[in-house]
C-alpha cells in the first residue's frame, strides 16, 4: 500500500497460488498454478464511502499439456456506502476463475452483486440482495455457458439479547447453454438463534 492522499491508498498485489490434485488417469491432471497481478485502489472518499478495487492480470497454468491454460483479466471490488449509520449497501463485483467442478478445466465466473443491510429499531434488522454471475466453463464440450440471477431478503428480530428469530427467502434462475443444468430454485428459511 502506498498512500496518495489522506483517504487514499494505491496497492499492488501479486498472488502465487499451487493447486495440486491427486492424479487419476485419465484424464490428464486438473493440478495448476495460478498467478495474479493486480494494482488498484482503496479510499475512504467520505465517512459514508468506502471502497477497494483492484484490475489486473490472472493466468493459470495447467501441469498438463492436455489442458489449455487460461490468461485474461481480471477485476475483485467492493464499494461501501453508508448514507445513515443504520443502513448500508454493499456493491461487489469480480472476475476470477475457480477450480472445474467437473465440467471442463476451470470455471471463469463474473459475478455482480448488491446487498442492504437496515436496522428499523435496536431489534428488528432486514437484509435485501440481489446478484447476477455468469460462469463460463473452459474447455468443455459442449461449450457450457451459465447465466444466474437471484434476489432475496431476510428479517431477524431480537427478541431477547440471547434469543433471535429470523426468515428468509431467496430466489435463483440459471440459465444454461445446456438445457438440462437450468434451473429454478425458491428457497424458504425459518431461524432461530440463541446464545448463553
Amino acid at each position: 500500500f502506498w498512500r496518495v492522499m489522506p483517504r487514499t491508498e494505491i496497492l499492488i498485489q501479486a498472488r502465487h497460488t499451487d493447486i495440486h490434485y491427486t492424479d487419476f488417469s485419465p484424464p490428464p491432471t486438473l493440478s495448476s498454478t495460478e498467478n495474479r497481478y493486480y494494482i488498484g485502489l482503496k479510499w475512504e472518499a467520505t465517512a459514508a464511502t468506502t471502497g477497494t478495487i483492484r484490475l489486473g492480470q490472472v493466468n493459470k497454468n495447467f501441469d498438463s499439456s492436455a489442458r489449455k491454460d487460461y490468461s485474461s483479466f481480471g477485476w475483485d471490488a467492493g464499494v461501501r456506502w453508508s448514507p445513515l449509520t443504520y443502513s448500508v449497501f454493499d456493491f461487489v463485483t469480480a472476475k476470477t476463475p475457480t477450480e472445474a467442478t467437473g465440467v471442463g478445466d476451470a470455471v471463469v465466473s463474473s459475478i455482480y452483486t448488491v446487498t442492504w443491510n437496515h436496522a428499523w429499531s435496536s431489534r428488528l434488522r432486514t437484509q435485501a440482495l440481489a446478484g447476477y454471475r455468469k460462469d463460463n466453463f473452459l474447455d468443455s464440450s459442449p461449450n457450457r455457458l451459465d447465466k444466474t440471477s437471484s434476489f432475496g431478503a431476510k428479517v431477524s428480530y431480537d427478541f431477547r439479547r440471547w434469543l433471535v428469530f429470523g426468515a428468509e427467502y431467496t430466489h435463483a434462475n440459471r440459465d444454461s447453454t445446456l438445457s438440462f443444468d437450468e434451473y429454478k430454485r425458491n428457497l424458504f428459511l425459518l431461524t432461530v438463534g440463541a446464545s448463553l
